[in-house]
């Protein structure tokens, strides 16, 4: 049997977007959890956001996507042209998890939750031509997971990418996480972890967890202490809390974390407005001093990049220069989101009445306004954010942070620093050129 996995495009409306060059997280493991279970199937990987995907020109006797929300058109009209064509389709991913009654049209089976219990199963049934409408994986235990497979890309990438837990403890309402990944945190023996990454062909990786420090303190730093013994010449980056920096073992904590090979961190700010700070529900994962921690991070000599969103309900247009201030204050970079709803959180219920009617989920994306606001407009939002985002990276910014980190992470929390920032200072820069042209692309048109 032979099997396609897709990974598709993050553009609207299915453009294609270089992004950043890391291979796919889900489709290298689905690929080594197949050959642990059907060793004979033959498996094809495509990443749509790097090559061409037409469905006439597929052979396989299963075509398997992985689906997050702005995603979701793209997938359902080529799962719609392959069923037309004759091929078998499965669904999976967070939307489809979100979602199983509209994904079910699209497709022969959808996966819900997590493949490792069912993928057997769905592999055997269809190898006998009798996939069942829905298989739900739920929560399986971490241990003996597969490797990833990273050989079969007809693309290149410069980071691989490691697991170490699922699921998060905080109850975030604009978050996923807690609920398709659970809300007891779930790791991965640590034994398996460093094997994983030892072997890997790459250098450097992202860390995919949601949170690589906030789950359990103690198991954490004995995870980095493993690694900083037992791993030389790999570096990584990750995602993690700000809490954690006020633990009493916060130090300790940091201080493996360099060693282990970690060079910058995104952390959840979320938001500079203490309003939808609070809204969000985000207050439990942020310090009581969130600037000391910040600085604490950065003394240990590990890069730190805001995740912080704007344009929510209760944030005010002096919320997008603040973000500016802050970030030169700091001398941090920021990652701004448009605050978005996405379906099967809190947040989307809390503003289902104020969703732009029609909208494709391809515009839930992090980029556009998709809902009302008390007292700013839709293009009034995306423009602001395209502005932040083209201010935010400008070259003398970029150097003046870099200078910020402390030596004992040189050199490559600073090389990780310029390769994280100089690509999205360059990007932002185009949209905010292409904007000023005329070209609307981030621009909904609520007229109509």
């Amino acid at each position: 049997m032979k099997i396609v996995l897709v990974s598709p495009p993050f553009g609207k409306g299915g453009q294609k977007s270089k992004g950043l060059p890391i291979a796919p997280p889900v489709l290298e493991y689905l690929t080594g959890l197949t050959y642990s279970v059907r060793p004979d199937t033959e498996v094809e990987l495509i990443d749509a956001n790097k090559e061409p995907f037409n469905p006439e020109n597929i052979e396989a006797d299963l075509v398997g996507f992985t689906v997050l929300t702005p995603q979701a058109p793209w997938v359902y009209r080529m799962a719609d042209r392959l069923r037309a064509l004759g091929k078998k389709v499965v669904l999976g991913g967070i939307h489809v998890t979100a979602l199983p009654d509209e994904a079910k049209p699209h497709a022969d089976a959808i996966v819900l939750g997590e493949a490792e219990n069912v993928w057997k199963e769905v592999l055997e049934d269809a190898s006998r031509g009798k996939l069942k409408p829905v298989y739900d994986g739920g929560f399986p235990e971490l241990k003996g997971l597969p490797r990833p497979v990273t050989n079969l890309w007809r693309t290149r990438y410069v980071y691989g990418y490691f697991q170490t837990s699922r699921g998060c403890p905080h109850r975030c309402t604009f978050c996923s996480v807690h609920k398709f990944f659970g809300g007891k945190v779930r790791v991965r023996p640590i034994d398996e972890v460093i094997e994983e990454v030892a072997s890997s062909k790459y250098r450097l990786f992202w860390g995919i967890d949601d949170n690589i420090w906030g789950v359990n303190i103690n198991h954490t730093i004995e995870l980095y202490r493993e690694m900083s013994k037992s791993i030389k010449g790999k570096w990584w980056f990750g995602s993690g809390d700000l809490v954690s920096v006020e633990h009493p073992r916060a130090d300790e904590l940091l201080k493996y974390a360099r060693s282990a090979g970690l060079t910058a961190v995104l952390v959840g700010w979320e938001s500079n407005n203490l309003r939808s700070l609070e809204e969000y529900k985000a207050t439990s994962k942020q310090a009581k001093k969130r600037r000391d921690a910040i600085k604490k991070i950065r003394d240990h000599g590990i890069e730190v990049m805001l995740f912080i969103m704007v344009g929510g309900r209760q944030d005010v247009r002096e919320d997008f220069e603040g973000i500016l201030k802050l970030c030169d204050e700091l001398k941090v970079s920021a990652h701004p989101v448009m605050t978005t709803p996405f379906p099967g959180t809190e947040l989307y219920e809390q503003y289902r009445d104020y969703i732009f009617p029609g909208l494709e989920w391809d515009f839930f994306d992090g980029n556009h306004a998709v809902y009302e606001h008390p007292t700013m407009s839709p293009q009034e939002r995306e423009e602001l954010l395209i502005d932040l985002r083209a201010r935010l990276f400008t070259l003398p910014r970029i150097i003046s942070r870099i200078f910020q980190i402390s030596w004992k992470g040189f050199p490559m929390s600073h090389i990780t620093s310029w390769m994280i920032q100089y690509p999205q200072g360059r990007a932002f820069r185009q949209y905010a050129r292409t904007r000023k042209n005329g070209n609307p692309y981030l621009i909904i048109n609520h007229e109509s």
